[in-house]
Parts: C-alpha cells; structure tokens; sequence
C-alpha cells in the first residue's frame, strides 16, 4: 500500500522580496511605529571582518569605564602574565581590532549609547537574540560598546546575516534601537499573504493565561495595522510583521518585517498551512495552550545557546579564565549599583 504524503506548498522568495525586508530600507515608512533608532549605514568592511573572525574578542582600553576588558586581573605570583604581554605573541598578524581598524565606528556608537541610552543592536535582518546568554542580564540590552561587539559576535543568527549579505552583494548595516523591555508575552508574528492577513501567532512558546480572552481585541489591532499602515507603505504584498502590543493595548509597535518564505520561523504554524490557507476575512490567532509540553515548552533559542566560542574556550584555560573575570566583574558592578540603590 502507497505511503501517503503531502507536497510541500512552493513558497516563491525573490532576492528583492529578502532585500525589502533589511531595517533601513522600511525603517522611515514606519518610523512612528518604531522605538527610536539610529542606523548607521555602511559599516566599514573591518567591522565585518571583526565579527567573522573566530573567538571573541574586545578592545584592551578604556578599563576606567568598561568592566568588559581583555585585559585579566594580574596576578604574577601564580604565573599568569599581563594580557599585553601574554596574549600578544598569540594574535596574528590579520586579526582585527576595533580600536585599531575602525575606531570611527567605535566612537560612533559610544556617542549613540550617550545619546539614546541603553539599545538594543542588528544587522541588517535579525538581532541576536539567540545570544543573550553572554550577558549577565540576559537580555539584549547593551549599556556599552563591548556589550554590543559579545551580542553579535555569540549570535548564530548574525552569522546567517553575514552569509545572505555576501550572497547577495548587500552593503551591511549596524542598527541600534533604544532599548526597553518588552514582554515576551505580547510580542505576536503575523504573516501576510496577498494582502491578507492568513495567520497570528503569539512568539514567546509559554501559556499565558490572559491572551486568550483578548483575541479580538489584539485581532482588531493587527487588522487595523496591516490594513492602514503596514499595506499601504510596504512594496511587497507577501510579508511577516513582528509587533509589539503592550498595555494597555491600544498601540502597535513594528518590531522587525521578516519575508513570507521558509526561512521564517512559522512558530505555531506550519508554512505549508501559510501557504495553503484559503484567506479570508477572519483568521486564527494561535495562542500556547494551557498543557504546553513538546518542543513548545522548550527555551527559546536554547538550540543556538551552547556556541563554538565556548566550547573552544572549555579547552583552552586561559580564555575560560578570561571569559570568567568579564562574567564576575560585571555581576560584581551590578551588586554594587543594587546595593547603593
């Protein structure tokens, strides 16, 4: 007897559709909808080059200001040498750093940060938020420029911004948007599809026991979004919209616009369900029901959240050491505040 199987649905992507969606290029259409953002645009090719070098690493100055150092706490008597001594015969020739090769953009965005406060930063498609295990706060909320440079160099998901940068010949972006915090549980994915809204999803995979009964309330918000603002200003017909709506929910905030390809996370849907969804004036807002077991109850991002970086560093004893001190010193400062407080 046959086995029975479904097609996948063809879910045509082109590269000015992917192209359409990079921050700057929707940004000023939407800049009302969008927390305050400074982008700076084009990075020079050694901030490139620094992200896609191995390890990570940051800038050995500036210890009067930023407990972020390369530079570990001496202790000659045990045999651990100064940074400047010990480290140097280890770095080659090529290796990028960030007060040597583009100290313009490390200015740049140590004046944004004093300007705007703490941000949160991109690239030109995705934030690392798969990587907001490096920081003690855990979230991407960046207070200096060494918290910038630990975010996008742990973050698999600025990787994958690298590689389709390269690909298609894009000149690459730094985005830093003014940081606040969002809760998880009212950050929604709505995916578009021929000038039709064909599905929601909430994006934080836990049960939150109020959402369910504001379904039409935050269906009503989507609608009036997509339909007065996100249609009218966007080129493409086919979209994914990430939005944000706090209380007392009666403003939407756009917080990223990803393309309607497989490449997005469909979260509670399946794209073949996207694809096929026959539209209609109504449609579903999937919520996380109470019982949440199976890869639903699962952490976000955990699949990205044991990097290359560390395991390189469990082998070799001085980065662990060095990767050590950066955590303590940081947890450390944080006490301090809380206790003055």
């Amino acid at each position: 007897m046959p086995e029975s199987y479904s097609a996948l649905s063809e879910i045509p992507c082109t590269k000015e559709q992917v192209e359409n969606c990079i921050f700057s290029k929707w940004y000023s259409r939407f800049k009302s909808h969008v927390p305050i953002t400074r982008i700076i645009k084009p990075v020079p090719p050694e901030f490139i080059q620094y992200l896609e070098q191995d390890g990570i690493k940051l800038p050995p100055v500036e210890q009067e200001t930023s407990i972020y150092t390369s530079e570990p706490v001496g202790n000659q008597a045990n045999g651990y040498s100064d940074w400047e001594g010990a480290r140097e015969e280890e770095q080659h020739e090529d290796e990028i750093k960030p007060l040597v090769h583009f100290p313009e953009l490390h200015n740049q965005i140590k004046q944004i940060i004093a300007e705007l406060g703490p941000v949160t930063p991109k690239l030109n498609w995705s934030s690392p938020r798969d990587a907001v295990w490096i920081l003690p706060n855990n979230t991407t909320k960046c207070t200096e420029v060494n918290e910038i440079y630990l975010l996008l160099n742990a973050s698999n998901y600025i990787v994958h911004d690298l590689e389709v940068g390269h690909q298609q010949g894009n000149e690459f972006e730094l985005v830093l948007r003014q940081w606040f915090a969002l809760n998880p549980a009212l950050e929604f994915r709505i995916f578009v599809r021929d000038s039709k809204i064909v599905g929601a999803t909430q994006r934080d995979l836990n049960y939150y026991d109020y959402l369910e009964s504001l379904t039409h309330q935050l269906k009503d918000l989507f609608d009036e979004f997509v339909e007065e603002t996100a249609i009218p200003n966007f080129p493409d017909k086919s979209f994914v919209l990430d939005l944000y709506v706090p209380r007392p929910f009666d403003k939407v905030y756009l917080i990223d616009i990803n393309p309607f390809a497989r490449k997005t996370d469909s979260l509670l849907f399946s794209w073949n369900e996207l694809a096929t969804i026959e539209a209609q004036d109504d449609y579903e807002l999937r919520l996380i029901p109470k019982n949440n077991v199976g890869r639903f109850a699962s952490k976000e991002h955990s699949e990205n959240q044991v990097p290359k970086d560390v395991v390189d560093a469990s082998l070799d004893p001085g980065a662990i050491k060095e990767l050590a001190e950066q955590w303590t010193k940081l947890l450390e400062r944080q006490q301090e505040e809380s206790d003055s407080e």
